[in-house]
């Protein structure tokens, strides 16, 4: 098992065990052949350190009529536990969450795979200008996480 991270608490690492406990017993028969398995999920350690070090990830937003938008972001775990990512203010994601904040991220590497579903909602007060446009945090609340280890039997 993974030693935790400094900054996650036990609190913390327990309030994302039990994301990953409720998932898994409430996935469906074909999510949970893949992503239940005790051999091969992640617990909340082992999520957390490759959820921090794979740097990229996907972020998949509803927009207005139904239809699907995908955007590469990092989106990190902040030491408080809270799951952020920046986008700018314009991007069509950001136009998609005031109409619909439903949000799924994935991250994968080497094998490993984990997807967060949740709801975003914009940190009011974290426009910030970055690269000449004016950007915000998002901060996702979590609902569900399925996790798998790279290696698997």
């Amino acid at each position: 098992m993974m030693a935790p991270h400094k900054t996650w608490d036990k609190t913390h690492l327990d309030k994302i065990q039990a994301i990953l406990d409720k998932s898994a017993k409430n996935a469906g028969p074909e999510v949970a052949r893949v992503f239940a398995r005790d051999d091969w999920r992640f617990n909340a350690e082992q999520f957390m350190e490759f959820w921090q070090n794979t740097h990229w990830c996907t972020v998949a937003s509803v927009g207005p009529k139904g239809q699907p938008h995908l955007a590469v972001i990092h989106a990190y775990f902040q030491p408080d536990g809270r799951l952020t990512m920046r986008m700018f203010s314009n991007s069509l994601r950001a136009k998609d969450f005031q109409s619909n904040n439903r949000v799924a991220l994935n991250k994968n590497a080497d094998g490993a795979v984990a997807t967060v579903y949740g709801r975003a909602r914009v940190v009011p007060g974290s426009e910030a200008v970055r690269q000449g446009s004016e950007s915000v945090e998002v901060e996702i609340e979590i609902s569900s996480i399925y996790a798998m280890k790279p290696k698997r039997d």
